[in-house]
């Protein structure tokens, strides 16, 4: 099972890179825009996707002026130069859609990274609501003797997707050091 668990992982890894190669770097310039600038990185998630948030404020690799957005009744004062993700394990989240129309509601763009599309619900969920998005198609991926799947790694993709955030974001700070 972890040989099928470990390719199948590869293979969505894989995918992440090669379907949003462009999103990342663009979310990646909202990133440096905010690091440059000393504003702040927002974050919002929900579920298993709250994995993330450690690795942005403590990580190793994390980054600074990271702050955390608990609820959409407690959105902060939000500046035009802060980035603000929304980790959701799925594209139909009450609590990601809630925090997404409470952004849009004071006309404030975010980035959404979403583990799952739900196939019922194609249209109006969170992917619809932003034009950085990042669809992690989360699902299980190893079968088990019974028929059924098991092995959804939605929290260890999110934090692939970090890190290609930061190692993007690192490149484009250096490069702007440089000049």
């Amino acid at each position: 099972m972890i040989q099928i668990f470990t390719t199948q992982l590869s293979g969505k890894m894989k995918a992440i890179k090669e379907k949003h190669e462009e999103v990342i770097e663009d979310c990646s310039r909202m990133i440096a825009q905010s690091v440059v600038s000393g504003h702040s990185i927002f974050l919002f998630a929900v579920g298993e996707m709250k994995s993330v948030i450690p690795q942005f404020i403590d990580g190793s690799d994390g980054f600074t002026n990271v702050n955390i957005i608990e609820t959409s009744k407690d959105l902060p004062t939000i500046e035009d130069q802060d980035t603000i993700f929304i980790f959701s394990p799925s594209s139909h989240n009450e609590a990601a859609l809630e925090m997404a129309h409470a952004l849009t509601a004071v006309n404030q763009a975010f980035i959404a990274i979403i583990g799952a599309t739900d196939k019922d619900h194609a249209d109006g969920g969170l992917h619809s609501l932003t034009d950085l998005t990042i669809q992690l198609q989360t699902s299980p991926m190893v079968p088990t003797d019974e028929g059924s799947r098991v092995g959804t790694p939605t929290a260890l993709l999110a934090l692939y997707v970090f890190h290609c955030l930061h190692l993007t974001t690192v490149d484009i700070l250096t490069e702007y050091e440089c000049r």
